[in-house]
């Protein structure tokens, strides 16, 4: 089987979407597209660049909270020189030319607060775009314009897969659960969840089949502790969903 495949921002929550992806090599998914928000959009990059589940998880694994969080000089408090510098080490003089697959990077131009699909160009400056969550890190320049998280304005960016005219499996790493939260840790993350999903649902609605990983709806967006949790609650919540996701991506009706 042959798909699309477009991932949700969500900080360390993103683990869950390589476990997802472990899953979907066993079965023999080939992905011919890929596209993503944030962190999502890191994954895309990899995934695009080649790299399979177990080598994307290293790298994963491998990141230091001192490499994420480093402070720096502008509007936004941390710098994110410290995963330019890893992602640059491990992927080398990479151009859009040099992926295999075609891959978007969700970006929202901070003057127009409008989404941008960056295809072109250099894929790690419009990764690191991508993920310039304001304002704990920099907006990003490209050419003339500033960036910012594309997850303020497509936190699923389903529509530049479109094209493509194939089967789209979408993937959203941020359940909104019940309750009313009652810390200020807790408000925070609910606050931030209502806002993301919020541009989530019309993106579902484009895909031909979605899966919400709702294992990790409590694990902090940057909890290196709970990665290994995230890796396997991806993996089992797609393989358990799978027998109907794969008949909806066969029948190719979006949802």
């Amino acid at each position: 089987m042959k798909i699309e495949l477009c991932l949700s921002g969500g900080a360390l929550r993103a683990a869950a979407q390589i476990g997802a992806l472990r899953f979907l090599e066993e079965q023999g998914v080939e992905i011919a597209a890929v596209s993503g928000s944030s962190a999502g959009a890191m994954i895309a990059l990899l995934i695009a660049a080649g790299w399979e589940s177990g080598r994307i998880e290293e790298f994963l694994t491998s990141l230091r909270r001192r490499q994420i969080f480093r402070l720096g000089r502008g509007p936004g408090i941390f710098s994110l020189k410290g995963i330019e510098a890893r992602l640059r080490e491990a992927l080398g003089p990479i151009g859009d030319e040099g992926l295999r697959i075609p891959c978007y990077s969700c970006v929202t131009e901070l003057e127009t607060a409008q989404s941008r699909y960056l295809d072109s160009g250099d894929p790690i400056a419009n990764v690191l775009a991508s993920s310039s969550l304001t304002p704990l890190f920099h907006p990003r320049q490209i050419g003339d314009a500033w960036y910012i998280d594309g997850g303020f304005s497509d936190n699923l960016p389903v529509r530049p897969l479109l094209d493509h005219e194939l089967p789209v499996l979408s993937i959203n790493v941020n359940p909104l659960t019940a309750g009313v939260p009652d810390s200020f840790r807790s408000l925070l993350l609910r606050s931030l969840m209502i806002m993301l999903n919020s541009n989530i649902r019309p993106s579902v609605g484009l895909s031909q089949a979605h899966l919400e990983v709702r294992g990790i709806a409590e694990m902090h967006l940057f909890d290196f502790s709970e990665l290994e949790s995230a890796l396997e609650c991806g993996y089992r919540e797609l393989r358990d969903a799978w027998p109907d996701l794969r008949q909806k991506l066969r029948d190719g009706r979006v949802l």
